[in-house]
Formats: C-alpha cells, structure tokens, sequence
C-alpha cells in the first residue's frame, strides 16, 4: 500500500426522478427479462464517461457484471471493440456460478482483448472463496463487513494478513473494502502489505469524473 491512486470504481447512479434505489431498478430490470441490456448500458456509460474524462495513466476503471451476463451477447456488442488494458470486471454475487469451465470460456474472450478481473465480497461466503481458487482473478476484493473497525480488532487484522498473503500466492491483489475512518486506513499503511484499499477514509462516492490526480496521503 503506497498511497498511490491505482483505479476507480464505477457506481451506477441514475438520473432521473424515481425514488427506487439503483439495485432496486436493476432487480425489475431482471423482472422484466431487460438485466442484461441494462447492465450492458451501465457499462458503456461507464466506459463512456471514463474514456470522455481520461483515465491517469495506468489507472483502471472498474465495472460491475453478473457471471450470467457476462456471456450475454448485449455486454460482448458494447465491450468487443474497445481496448479493455485498463478495464477491470468485477464479477459480482448476483448469480450462482454452476459451470466454471463454462465461465472461463467466457472470461478468456475478455482477457485477450486486455481486461482483468475481480472477485467480489471475499470472505463473505463460500461461494466466493471458490471463484478465487476456479477462475484466477487479477483482484478479489474483502467483503466491508469484514473490515469494519479493523484499526482495533486482531481478529480481522488477522483475517486481512492472511488474504493479503494468499493473493500474492495466486498472482492476484487483495483490495480490502469499507474502510471509512483514517484509524483503519492508518493501521493498513502500517502494514505495509501489498494490497489496495477502497472506502470513505480515501473518497466518498461523487460525481464523474474526479479531478484529483494526486496520491493519496497516508502517512
């Protein structure tokens, strides 16, 4: 952990007057046969926007995709002919994964064209730890709940090292989520593990395309 700004995370935000939250409006979007469009259509706007601001160089931009839509022909129209070096996947726990081989398949389309992918809410249960070990991801991401209050609690200190380590065994990075307060941040940048941090203590969520181009100062 250097302090050292290494990517963004697209979070969809929806410009109109509903008062449903987002996950809300991608639920009846399922409901209604349209999930993968709409995912598909929160990618592009994502990408879009990043490509419209400019990424710093060698930053990435992550995107959220259910595994089933990931082979779904409306993501491969909008991502096919883009350069994906600086594109993060991030799978996330939305469908059940029955057929690894099968989703690997599909992964390897977005790999050669430069895409990485991420494992989301590590930890959090069973399902998860098997992506890590059936699809070799670039990053797998621990789930918040798990680090709440970490600056103070040997047990997921604990939990944090361990990861940490079994990523860099993969080939893969640790990105540890949630941390809110500077306590936690500070106890990560003493650790001098080699992982990435996401939370509220670095940046709140805003509205694109943050200006900062600095590293992070963390002490």
């Amino acid at each position: 952990m250097s302090g050292r700004i290494e990517g963004f995370e697209a979070l969809a935000r929806l410009n109109t007057d509903l008062e449903h939250a987002p996950a809300h409006v991608f639920d009846r979007a399922r409901a209604l046969g349209l999930g993968a469009e709409f995912e598909a259509l929160a990618v592009r706007r994502a990408l879009d926007v990043a490509a419209e601001a400019g990424l710093a160089p060698d930053t990435f931009v992550s995107v959220n995709v259910s595994p089933l839509v990931l082979g779904h022909p409306a993501l491969w129209a909008v991502l096919r002919s883009r350069d994906l070096r600086s594109v993060v996947i991030e799978l996330t726990e939305d469908d059940a994964v029955e057929d690894y081989r099968a989703l690997r398949r599909v992964m390897r389309r977005y790999l050669d064209r430069g895409a990485r992918f991420a494992i989301d809410d590590a930890g959090a249960g069973f399902a998860s730890m098997r992506h890590l070990t059936e699809l070799w991801p670039s990053y797998f991401k621990l789930d918040a709940l798990l680090t709440r209050g970490l600056g103070r609690d040997l047990r997921r200190q604990a939990l944090v090292r361990a990861l940490a380590m079994l990523a860099t065994d993969v080939g893969a990075t640790l990105i540890v989520e949630g941390v809110e307060h500077t306590e936690d941040l500070m106890h990560l940048a003493r650790t001098r593990l080699p992982i990435l941090v996401q939370g509220y203590a670095i940046a709140r969520p805003g509205a694109p395309w943050p200006v900062e181009r600095q590293s992070v100062n963390v002490g």
